[in-house]
């Protein structure tokens, strides 16, 4: 990933970490942006986790599903992406399945997803997963 997306990354962050969600929004957005138009697919990947994140907590579920698809998309496609990165991008995508109360739909992500924190030892993955695997 380049410099110049480390720094939109870092921005875009710092406006989150200060409660500048719009800010945060846009800035994340600008950046998916940035790299799709230069074929930077884990950039773009990594932009999207994070708008999906913000829009699904604004509450706009047809976008959060659409960008968390999108990075889960290419995660799948990328021979050099991470386990971690791929974890975290189902974690978002079945949290926008949550939202959308499309619960069964989740559930395969939940697992997979649960399967890679594991595999990679992230524990507050694994118990997420865990505790939303448990509801009926």
């Amino acid at each position: 990933m380049s410099t110049n997306f480390a720094e939109m990354f870092a921005a875009a962050r710092a406006d989150r970490n200060a409660g500048r969600r719009d800010e945060a929004e846009r800035a994340y957005g600008d950046a998916a942006g940035q790299a799709r138009s230069q074929n930077e697919p884990l950039a773009l990947a990594h932009a999207q986790r994070h708008v999906s994140d913000l829009a699904r907590e604004r509450g706009s579920v047809d976008e959060a599903l659409s960008a968390a698809a999108e990075a889960v998309a290419i995660y799948r496609a990328q021979p050099g992406s991470r386990p971690l990165d791929l974890a975290n991008a189902l974690r978002l995508n079945a949290l926008a399945l949550d939202a959308a109360d499309r619960r069964d739909e989740a559930r395969p992500l939940w697992q997979e997803a649960r399967g890679l924190y594991a595999s990679v030892g992230v524990t507050a993955g694994v118990d997420e997963a865990d505790v939303r695997l448990a509801r009926e």
